[in-house]
């Protein structure tokens, strides 16, 4: 339990310090000749590496109140996952 607190603790602070939200970025397929035709040539993995889907941070326009309000929640998960550690739960 004290490390499901503690991982969402972080986590919200993390979004409340940086402002910041991963979102994920699909990746595109590649068109059905171009793997056999760009198979042998250096191009072929610059080609391959834009296909790969990502994840970028963006921004979560977070208020004041928001940010104190994830910063609150967040940082009594933690204090709540430091004191079942230390109960021994």
């Amino acid at each position: 339990m004290s490390l499901v607190l503690l991982a969402v603790g972080t986590v919200l602070v993390s979004i409340a310090l940086f402002n910041r939200l991963p979102h994920y970025v699909p990746g595109r397929l590649p068109a059905p000749g171009a793997g056999r035709a760009a198979a042998a040539g250096p191009l072929a993995t610059a080609r391959r590496a834009g296909t790969a889907p990502r994840v970028r941070l963006e921004s979560a326009r977070l208020t004041e109140q928001g940010k104190a309000l994830l910063a609150t929640l967040g940082g009594s998960a933690l204090i709540v996952a430091f004191f079942l550690t230390l109960s021994g739960l």
